[in-house]
This record gives C-alpha cells, sequence and structure tokens, in this order.
C-alpha cells in the first residue's frame, strides 16, 4: 500500500476558502495598513470563543503578539535557552529534531528523566496523538519542581474538540503559540500566528511586533479569514465527512478532524508512538 498520500499534516482543501482569497486582496490596503493588532485580537478572541475546547489560564498570559506561524515562536525559544538540553516526546512535530539534532542538545522525553539543564516542548493537542498526550500534566508538574521552562503548541487547536486544559495550574509555561496554517485550507502559506507570553519579552518577535516589521500579506488576510469564519468552523464542516471517510476505510477518526489512526498496514506511518497518525484532509476535503 502506498501510503505516502497520508503523511505529514496539512489543512483541508475548502472551497469557501478559497472563495474569500479570490475576493480578499486588496494591495493598497495591505502597504498602508498595519493589521497586526487586530489580527491578534480577532486571533484570541477565536481560541476563547472555542465552544469546543478550554484552556483556562490563558488570561495570565498577557503580552500577545504576532508571529510567522508557530515555527517563529519555536526559534525564538530556543535562542533564548540555547544552552539547555530540549525535550519532546516521540511523535512532535518534526521541526524540532530536525533543527535540534543540527544546532543543540536534546533528547527524547522517555529517553530520561527532566532535569533543571532542560527546556521542553509539548504540542496541545499531541501532534501524534491529536488530543492531550497522556503524560503531559506529570511533566509539566516535574518542569514546575525544577524551574523547567516549557512552550506549548497549540498548532492544531483550531481543528480539534475536547481539549480542556487550566495552563494557570503550571508555571513553568513560559509560551502558548497558535497557528492558522492547520485551520484554513492553504494558509500555511500566510505564516501567520500569534504567541502569548506573561511578559513583554523584548526578543526578536517583540522587536519586529514594535517596529511594524511583520508580514502585513499575511496580518491582512488572516484577519479577514477570522472575521468570515467562526471558531470551530472547520472541525464542524468536515467532522462528518471525517467520520464517514474512517467507516469506510476501517480507521478511527481522531479528535483532530483532519487526521486519523490506521492499523498495522499504516505502519510506515508511525512516528514512535503507539499509533499511526494519518493524514486525510485531501480525502475529506473540497474538491478543488
Amino acid at each position: 500500500m502506498n501510503v505516502d498520500k497520508f503523511r505529514g499534516g496539512r489543512a483541508i482543501p475548502d472551497l469557501e476558502v478559497i472563495e474569500l482569497y479570490n475576493e480578499v486582496f486588496d494591495i493598497s490596503h495591505v502597504l498602508t495598513r498595519d493589521d497586526k493588532h487586530d489580527f491578534v485580537s480577532l486571533f484570541d478572541n477565536h481560541i476563547k470563543s472555542s465552544s469546543m475546547n478550554q484552556l483556562s489560564g490563558l488570561d495570565e498570559f498577557k503580552h500577545k503578539t504576532f508571529t510567522a506561524g508557530t515555527s517563529q515562536a519555536f526559534d525564538t525559544f530556543w535562542m533564548k535557552y540555547h544552552d539547555k538540553r530540549f525535550r519532546c516526546f516521540r511523535g512532535e512535530f518534526f521541526y524540532h529534531k530536525a533543527n535540534w539534532k543540527k544546532f543543540h542538545r536534546w533528547c527524547y522525553i522517555g529517553d530520561d528523566r527532566i532535569n533543571n539543564d532542560d527546556a521542553v516542548v509539548i504540542s496541545l493537542p499531541f501532534s501524534d496523538y491529536c488530543t492531550e498526550h497522556p503524560q503531559m500534566k506529570k511533566i509539566l508538574s516535574e518542569c514546575v519542581m525544577l524551574n523547567v521552562p516549557v512552550l506549548i503548541d497549540c498548532a492544531y487547536y483550531g481543528i480539534t474538540s475536547g481539549i480542556d486544559f487550566d495552563l494557570s495550574k503550571y508555571p513553568c509555561i513560559e509560551e502558548v503559540t497558535f497557528s492558522l496554517s492547520k485551520t484554513f485550507y492553504n494558509a500555511n502559506r500566510l505564516r501567520a500566528g500569534i504567541r502569548y507570553t506573561k511578559n513583554f519579552a523584548d526578543d526578536n518577535i517583540d522587536i519586529m511586533n514594535e517596529w511594524e516589521q511583520v508580514n502585513h500579506v499575511s496580518t491582512y488576510i488572516g484577519k479577514r479569514l477570522l472575521e468570515a469564519f467562526e471558531p470551530d468552523y472547520t472541525f464542524n464542516k468536515f467532522r462528518k465527512r471525517q467520520e464517514e471517510y474512517c467507516k469506510l476505510h476501517n480507521l478511527k477518526p481522531t479528535d483532530c478532524v483532519s487526521f486519523a489512526f490506521g492499523g498495522d498496514e499504516y505502519q510506515d506511518l508511525n512516528r514512535g508512538t503507539d499509533v499511526n497518525r494519518l493524514c486525510i484532509a485531501d480525502q475529506i476535503g473540497d474538491d478543488v
């Protein structure tokens, strides 16, 4: 079986989103206006208005800034803690390992205990399980005791259901980051995200936001997407298709609408955990 079409993660093809792209672009607006504050405010409202998910304690992260997707927040976290050993679970977003193996000390969480020389990245929902990682709270509690800094990656938050997490219980969490890339079709090309921190960091992200040196095309189109589509839009539109496709192909739907779990015939897709995750975005999306 050729399973390559199920690799990776991407947004679901969506004709309504494409229609907005076809209508939205106003070059004069992009060249003369700064939409980052509107973008950040709208994105913040989307996150906090979900009827399917809840992140308690996010209001404690009072400093909100535009980022070039979640990846810019990752890069900045690594720069800040360049002298530490980076940690993540197996099955985490491959971008971390791809960079750490060249430039940083790192180790999977399962291969050694957490110590005070570490810095941790955890996705919520977890990248491979598409829900909270079963060891997440345990690891965060250890990070609190050892004063280990943690970044929470919420890249899949816009396509999920069932997340109920209290960030305020874990003061080790320094940053929380979100992106539009998996929520809206082709939004990965925008590189449009948001980072929450408890204080002004005065780092590259904060400086570029202060100087208005951000991608104004991304903030403008991102703002229009957030104005046009309700929180939980993508999950609600495609959930039934996900369930029907999974039933037809003997797969298990995950809590992230773009993904499914498969059996042993999909072992080539295994990313180091006890599940074989498939991206079925193209299979359940609109015909574009």
